[in-house]
């Protein structure tokens, strides 16, 4: 199993791709439904590697009473999946 460093690394480095490719649409045409998508999605995924490489959000807890945070993280970590993959998408058509 990979360490918590390169797994959490590899959601950052995807996060500021699309991030600063979304803003540089947004200065580039204006905001955009699909820029803010690919912006938020960006911005997301450094949150959730930011996360596992800090040991927040219940990527590492193994208490049972951590629930409520392993909830969050997956709906973040979807949130920010869908996004990268809409914003990776539309940058791609």
């Amino acid at each position: 199993m990979p360490s918590n460093r390169a797994v959490g690394a590899a959601p950052i480095a995807t996060g500021v791709l699309l991030a600063g490719t979304a803003a540089r649409a947004v200065a580039q045409h204006g905001l955009e439904h699909w820029t803010a998508l690919a912006l938020a999605g960006g911005l997301s995924a450094v949150a959730v590697g930011i996360g596992v490489l800090t040991g927040r959000g219940g990527f590492d807890s193994e208490d049972a009473d951590d629930h409520r945070d392993r909830t969050t993280t997956v709906a973040l970590a979807g949130l920010a999946l869908t996004s990268v993959a809409v914003g990776a998408g539309i940058a791609l058509a």
